[in-house]
């Protein structure tokens, strides 16, 4: 199923070879996965920890690049 675009647009980054997106807090992760749910899509969440950056919560569809989205 094809994710509506205002969605689609925040996957501009790669994580482990799929599409992701980098999100601060937990609210906007759990409305975001929502919405792939909705959308029957299959996505994973990696929370990454750095001192650096701080907590990330990282959401990838689990779909290769080179099969499109």
């Amino acid at each position: 199923m094809q994710l509506p675009s205002n969605i689609e647009e925040l996957f501009t980054q790669t994580y482990d070879g799929f599409k992701a997106v980098k999100l601060r807090s937990a609210s906007e992760a759990i409305m975001l996965e929502n919405a792939l749910g909705l959308a029957r899509m299959s996505f994973q969440t990696k929370i990454t920890r750095s001192k650096k950056r701080g907590r990330e919560f990282v959401v990838m569809i689990i779909q290769p690049l080179n099969q499109g989205v």
